[in-house]
């Protein structure tokens, strides 16, 4: 590809973007847009700078150095995650699976560079390995689009005057609130003031603390939450309590429950959740059909990569036939490009 048409179809992409965002900021393919745009800036800017400095750089490298990019960054995450099992404490089956996936995925990685560049005769076991070797890039680029969904969203501001307030829980330890879900509820008790503020006629926004009780709590996540935004300025009256939600989904259905028995079922919401967590969260409001605006508390710096991860494993799973097609259609596109590519 060209340097300017390939610098077209990244302008191209980038329309695409802008109206994905303009129209519906809680879908996935904001970040695939993007990360398309990006990629075919990568393509053309490598392009041009080989074309100045005289050297004729090999476009099919500029085509697959994003997804290469990818899988690295995905391999060292699981990595990371994975050498916690040399921790006694955080030691778990998990952990070593996510030790040997980084591991092969990085190999894989390797490899698959190794092998594009050895230019191998296009032999049938050749052939296939080259597939299989470029199939860790698939979750690579899933990954970083994902990345760019999230930072995008992460720009969405909340509309003013939400029906509630809604804080997503997370687990307690030794049956009080730690620093991550701490960080979430003041998120929510600086949402509250400033709504607090703009009404009219000083009426007070509703908060919705939601979570429900895990076998090592000695209570529910709902009421602990309840009684810190109560000790933190929030009337009684002001807060609803949701004490039974397990996961995600069962916090957003519950407290719409809620609300609905309040009378409050129309307008929109405001979900509070960790930085790591709003990518996903604000998916799911969408799959639910609840109309949300989700914002983010700050998370520490340490805890992201991992906590990170998991998120984007569990994305994954709210589209397991769109990822399957999406497999195929990569892995048809990787068969092909390996066989021109031993073919040369």
């Amino acid at each position: 590809m060209r340097p300017l048409a390939a610098l077209v179809l990244a302008a191209a992409f980038l329309v695409l973007h802008a109206r994905a965002v303009r129209v519906e900021p809680r879908r996935w393919r904001v970040g695939v847009l993007l990360l398309g745009a990006l990629w075919a800036l990568v393509v053309a800017v490598g392009s041009a700078l080989g074309g100045w400095a005289g050297v004729q750089l090999d476009r099919g490298a500029l085509v697959l150095a994003l997804p290469w990019l990818g899988a690295a960054v995905l391999g060292l995450l699981l990595l990371g995650f994975g050498s916690q099992v040399v921790r006694p404490a955080t030691r778990g089956r998990l952990a070593l699976v996510a030790l040997a996936a980084g591991l092969v995925v990085l190999a894989a990685t390797a490899a698959g560079i190794a092998l594009y560049l050895s230019g191998s005769t296009a032999s049938a076991p050749a052939l296939a390995g080259a597939v299989v070797l470029l199939l860790p890039c698939y979750a690579g680029l899933a990954l970083l689009s994902y990345v760019l969904y999230c930072l995008t969203y992460l720009r969405h501001r909340p509309r003013p005057g939400p029906t509630a307030i809604v804080v997503l829980g997370s687990g307690l330890v030794d049956g009080t609130v730690p620093r991550l879900l701490a960080h979430r509820l003041d998120a929510a008790l600086a949402a509250w003031r400033d709504e607090r503020d703009a009404y009219e006629h000083g009426r007070d926004p509703l908060v919705v603390p939601t979570g429900g009780q895990g076998p090592d709590e000695p209570t529910s996540e709902g009421l602990a939450m309840t009684a810190y935004l109560v000790a933190h300025g929030v009337p009684p009256e002001c807060v609803a309590t949701e004490d039974r939600a397990t996961t995600t989904d069962e916090n957003l259905l519950l407290s719409r429950e809620i609300l609905r028995a309040r009378g409050m079922a129309g307008g929109h919401l405001r979900v509070v959740t960790s930085s790591f967590h709003v990518g996903r969260a604000a998916l799911l409001t969408r799959r639910l059909g609840i109309d949300a605006d989700v914002t983010g508390a700050p998370t520490a710096w340490y805890f992201l990569p991992s906590a990170f991860l998991r998120e984007y494993v569990a994305a994954l799973t709210l589209r397991p036939r769109t990822n399957l097609t999406g497999l195929a259609v990569w892995a048809a596109c990787t068969a092909a490009l390996a066989y021109a590519v031993m073919a040369r």
